[in-house]
């Protein structure tokens, strides 16, 4: 009887906490979840739409003949949270003909809230003709009014599609304000995503794909920003939800666009997902090689003619937002041997390592009282970082094999198979799988190209270059950006079916050119089996194959340029090729849209088809459309896929290299080869202007090889490393010639100096290379 009551009351437990930890969990997602709406007004037959067409009508005016305003507009939830987005045929931000307020109620109405344009509305990228607000954080209410105010009553473009989208976020984690701030010491708390309530569901789409795939760049410099709006500092966890949402979702980016956000308080939270080294999206086109600082709230107090991104009520830049700022700048700096008051070339520029939004986009963002505090951040932080210990000291290097997928694969005879490799990180470095600084898995002839690590020294030396990649000679690169010591990370070979019937392949790890890891070989057995071709489409079999046979896509092209492409394909296969069903597709990094796309192309992806209507076996097919180079300087690697009906039948990868406008051949040259000490040889250069812009005020700079100051520096210079500065234009096809005097240092020795060419802040590119680069012998 005694085990009867006990076994019921033993059961009554488990079903009474069963159900109390399925209620506590349905609560806590509830507590966690973002709510959001939606007001569309587009139609101007409804009372209190909003259309701009030719005129507006004098009859809806509450306050005067150039304004209009709403009846009261009321979501279906309270909120904390607006923003507004708009179409327009205009779509600059600094070209506006008209003004719109907003205003809430709660007791009372509030005053009118002019809205302003996001600074960040550029971040990873638009849709076309799509305008947006920045934030708005407001107290719970459900009620509002916009007032639409025109600059002369008559209103140059359309605007369509007034979208008011509220977000309720006030449910989640709340704030711990002295999380971040530690008083005695440098120590750093990073606020992690779960901390402050991100909702991992955003970043993927119905099928589980990851909507913003991961990419990975070595740090070198720190863009600031504010986020702008109202209120961001009441509730910091809820604003950062609101922003996340916005960008996740109502972007369509898939992720907050900042590396890391810090509030009033101090607190420093993590942003994009990934960790250290991911590629956000806080600057256009400037995301790669950054660490992106979004500080909560609005830092302009100063009238902008040119931009409307100024603040209704700025917030005060506290003492606890610049000390956790100096920081993490501290931090940061010292994992990627980053020098806060150093400066280096960026897309064609010379510009410090903390810099604001402004020096890389149009805009006024950070905000001057932002701005004008950077050139204190980047000493204090430098300061920090000298506390810290400096930079971060090479780490010893090893790691140990794990597990292989597979120790034999079978491959079909013009196919390819996938397996996966993984190793363990057993020394105190952290490894990288950025995409210009990698491990990977190679040929084990890799030895006989580089060192064995097996010193701090050659583990971590400056030689960044890989090995080039060939059929023979494949480079797999490690997966994800970060493996910790005490991780695994993993590799993914692809590999083709071999020549032979059977071929044994060995792989070891390697770290680029800084050495291999010693006993982390492995082999590897490869057979070759017939293919079972024609029996269904996919990529490589025998129905649809394709072949290329001619192709102008290019390996450079200049800054802001277009070029005029086309590619043909051979019909290797087995049927006929329709035009509906042929399609040419064109990607970006990890199918990111290309920066390159144009009006030519039928969708973001391209979407080309081909100019003939029907291309029968061996026949070829033409696709002919635009590139319109980005006025950025890098290597855009894109992915050029031909698909029929749907199916891959052809893939290539082509690297794009961005290349300056501002180019220059060097035609006269007379820097010395050898100079007495203490003598001032005269120098003569003369410069062609080789590019497609023109030069209005040409700067001639120079430097030891390290950008420290020249060997041979002349007191009749500008300064210490500016040789001249000449104004005069110089156009396409024109020459200007620099005349000067060197002193050539009084210690005997072969000295180098290099020379740099600049139109304002624009570095001119000599010969197609940076610098000019020469050495003179200072004799007796």
């Amino acid at each position: 009887m005694k085990y009867r009551i006990k076994t019921k009351l033993v059961l009554s437990l488990v079903i009474f906490w069963s159900v109390a930890l399925a209620i506590f969990l349905a609560a806590a997602k509830s507590d966690n979840e973002i709510k959001a709406g939606q007001i569309t007004i587009n139609d101007p037959q409804n009372p209190g739409s909003f259309f701009i067409s030719a005129n507006i009508s004098k009859e809806n005016a509450k306050t005067n003949q150039n304004d209009y305003v709403s009846p009261v507009l009321r979501a279906d939830f309270p909120f904390n949270a607006l923003f507004v987005k708009w179409q327009s045929e205009n779509t600059s931000p600094n070209n506006s003909d008209f003004e719109l307020y907003l205003r809430f109620l709660n007791e009372n109405w509030s005053p009118w809230q002019k809205i302003m344009l996001d600074d960040d509305y550029q971040g990873k990228d638009t849709n076309p003709g799509q305008i947006s607000s920045q934030m708005i954080a407001v107290k719970l209410t459900d009620s509002f009014q916009y007032k639409l105010v025109l600059a002369n009553g008559q209103p140059k473009t359309n605007l369509k599609n007034l979208q008011f989208i509220y977000l309720d976020t006030t449910k989640g984690p709340k704030n711990n304000f002295t999380i971040s701030l530690q008083n005695k010491d440098n120590g750093l708390k990073i606020i992690s995503r779960a901390e402050w309530g991100a909702d991992e569901s955003l970043r993927y789409d119905p099928q589980s794909g990851n909507l913003w795939p991961e990419e990975y760049f070595t740090p070198k410099k720190f863009v600031l920003h504010h986020t702008a709006g109202e209120n961001a500092n009441a509730d910091p966890k809820a604003t950062i939800r609101a922003i996340y949402y916005f960008h996740a979702k109502i972007r369509s980016w898939g992720d907050i666009g900042y590396n890391y956000l810090i509030d009033s308080q101090g607190n420093i939270y993590e942003g994009r997902f990934g960790g250290e080294g991911i590629v956000a999206g806080h600057a256009y086109l400037r995301n790669r090689n950054t660490i992106g600082i979004a500080i909560l709230g609005c830092y302009q107090n100063e009238k902008n003619s040119q931009n409307n991104s100024n603040c209704n009520s700025p917030d005060n830049l506290t003492e606890a937002t610049k000390i956790s700022l100096n920081k993490l700048i501290a931090a940061k700096s010292r994992e990627f041997n980053i020098d806060p008051l150093g400066q280096s070339e960026f897309h064609g520029q010379i510009l410090p390592n903390v810099i604001g939004h402004k020096d890389v986009g149009n805009t006024s963002c950070p905000g001057n009282l932002i701005y004008e505090s950077l050139p204190a951040s980047r000493q204090l932080a430098y300061n920090l970082l000298v506390e810290m210990g400096g930079y971060k000291k090479p780490l010893a290097s090893s790691a140990e094999f794990v597990s292989l997928s597979s120790q034999e694969i079978k491959i079909e005879e013009t196919k390819s198979a996938e397996i996966t490799v993984q190793y363990k990180n057993i020394g105190q470095e952290t490894w990288r799988g950025y995409e210009d600084n990698y491990l990977y898995v190679t040929d084990s002839e890799i030895k006989n190209k580089i060192a064995k690590i097996n010193s701090v020294a050659i583990a971590m030396s400056d030689k960044d270059e890989t090995p080039k990649q060939t059929e023979n000679f494949p480079v797999f690169k490690l997966q994800g950006g970060n493996v910790y010591p005490g991780e695994t990370g993993t590799f993914k070979l692809t590999l083709n079916a071999p020549l032979k019937e059977t071929e044994t392949k060995k792989f070891i790890l390697a770290w680029q050119n800084k050495g291999y890891f010693p006993d982390s070989d492995f082999a590897l057995t490869l057979k070759k089996i017939a293919c079972n071709c024609g029996q269904n489409n996919n990529t490589g079999q025998a129905d649809y194959k394709a072949l290329l046979t001619s192709s102008t896509f290019p390996s450079q092209m200049t800054a802001a340029s277009s070029q005029d492409i086309a590619l043909i394909f051979k019909n290797d296969g087995n049927r006929d090729w329709q035009k509906d069903k042929l399609q040419l597709k064109i990607t970006y990094a990890n199918n990111q849209i290309s920066p390159f796309r144009n009006d030519s192309w039928y969708s973001v992806y391209a979407d080309i088809p081909p100019a003939e209507s029907v291309i029968s076996l061996a026949a070829q097919a033409t696709f002919n459309f635009k590139l319109k180079a980005p006025d950025v300087l890098a290597a855009f690697p894109h992915t050029i896929t031909l698909l029929y009906d749907g199916q891959k039948i052809y893939e290539y990868s082509q690297v794009i290299d961005v290349l300056s406008a501002y180019q220059a051949e060097i035609i006269v040259n007379t820097l010395p080869l050898s100079a007495k000490r203490n003598s001032r040889p005269k120098v003569k250069i003369t410069f062609k202007n080789t590019g497609s812009k023109t030069w209005t005020n040409v700067i001639l700079k120079s430097t030891d090889i390290d950008g420290t100051n020249s060997w041979f520096r002349d007191w009749s210079w500008l300064d210490k490393k500016t040789i001249k500065q000449i104004n005069k234009t110089v156009k396409p096809g024109e020459e200007i010639t620099f005349e000067f005097r060197l002193l050539a240092y009084w210690k005997p020795n072969k000295y180098p100096h290099v020379y740099k060419l600049f139109n304002g802040q624009n570095q001119i590119y000599l010969d197609a290379k940076k610098e000019l680069l020469t050495y003179t012998q200072v004799t007796k």
